[in-house]
């Protein structure tokens, strides 16, 4: 069975991409990763917000100091550059280890930070670039067409600075978000990822407290997934990399029948190691098998919403006993 497909442009031997998170951070573990048999490797993120607390860290004592703001310049330079260096070390490692796709990924919230740096990675020898992106939309003061804007802002710039093919990773919460990700789709991205996830709070009632809380997706996200893999799948103008909740097996063959070109899967990582990644390929070859299904094309797609269908089941979104099949 032949599960080759294409992902950024590129041929890969698996759909299943090993996404962004610690397990993608050292060398060690991107071998294994290839071993067990990933398409691609998305490195973990290197967070705007990671660098800029840094270095507000490094110099908060100088801040009022003004007859040193040499120094406190040095400082803020040479915390962003030693962050940087560090990250692009790894995908240069990386790419002397594997001989599979190298993604570099940068969680951004502005258009100024990763202007350099997204030359750098270029330079540093990754096959792409996967942005991921999230607004929180908190500010009253900031329209939805705003949010959208700084979207299409950051792709355009970064796609005039680099020639690398970029993956957007986003989230689920837009006011309309079929027809933003069509927009997003014809701005010359190579993929759409679905979906990001964000930091989950808790409450300590003994305390008073804020504490972080599901650090890890649940098997149940799987299923918002499916249902936005189904309906954007054939509405884009690229190939979706479909992810959030996937735990299972078969949950790889659930998103190529609804149109996915490729499968992130981190948590799994972490709840069934990297030999996750070999049972997922080996079970899908093996249900390929049982259907005569010789590659992927054969079915992908297969459950996807058609153009101007009205009437799918991904549609419904309130509960219904005939549906629910429970009171």
């Amino acid at each position: 069975m032949n599960i080759q497909t294409q992902y950024m442009g590129m041929t890969i031997n698996s759909p299943i991409i090993a996404g962004s998170c610690g397990k993608t951070n050292s060398i060690e573990n991107i071998i294994k990763l290839k071993e067990a048999g990933a398409g691609a490797i998305i490195l973990k993120s290197l967070f705007e917000e990671q660098i800029t607390n840094e270095i507000s860290r490094n110099t908060r004592v100088m801040q009022n100091a003004g007859e040193m703001m040499d120094a406190y310049a040095y400082i803020v330079e040479h915390t962003r550059n030693n962050q940087v260096e560090q990250y692009l070390n790894l995908i240069r490692e990386a790419k002397k280890a594997v001989d599979i796709p190298i993604i570099a990924s940068v969680n951004c919230i502005s258009t100024t930070e990763w202007l350099q740096f997204a030359k750098e990675i270029e330079r540093a020898g990754a096959d792409g670039i996967e942005l991921n992106m999230f607004i929180l939309p908190s500010n009253v003061n900031v329209s939805s067409e705003d949010v959208e804007q700084i979207y299409e802002d950051i792709i355009l710039t970064i796609r005039r600075i680099v020639s690398l093919p970029i993956s957007l990773k986003i989230s689920p919460y837009s006011a309309a978000l079929a027809k933003f990700c069509q927009r997003l789709s014809w701005l010359g991205i190579s993929s759409l990822s679905l979906f990001n996830r964000f930091m989950e709070h808790d409450i300590n009632i003994e305390d008073e407290s804020i504490h972080p809380a599901n650090v890890l997706s649940s098997p149940s996200e799987v299923y918002n997934t499916i249902k936005w893999t189904s309906i954007l799948s054939k509405l884009i103008n690229c190939p979706i990399t479909a992810g959030g909740g996937v735990h299972k097996e078969e949950d790889i063959i659930k998103l190529l029948l609804v149109g996915a070109n490729t499968v992130q899967v981190a948590s799994a990582l972490y709840t069934e190691d990297f030999s996750f990644i070999t049972k997922a390929n080996e079970r899908l070859k093996q249900w390929m098998q049982e259907r005569n299904y010789h590659n992927l094309n054969d079915f992908r797609g297969r459950l996807a919403i058609e153009k101007n269908n009205t009437v799918s089941p991904f549609y419904r979104v309130q509960f219904m006993k005939h549906f629910a099949e429970i009171e």
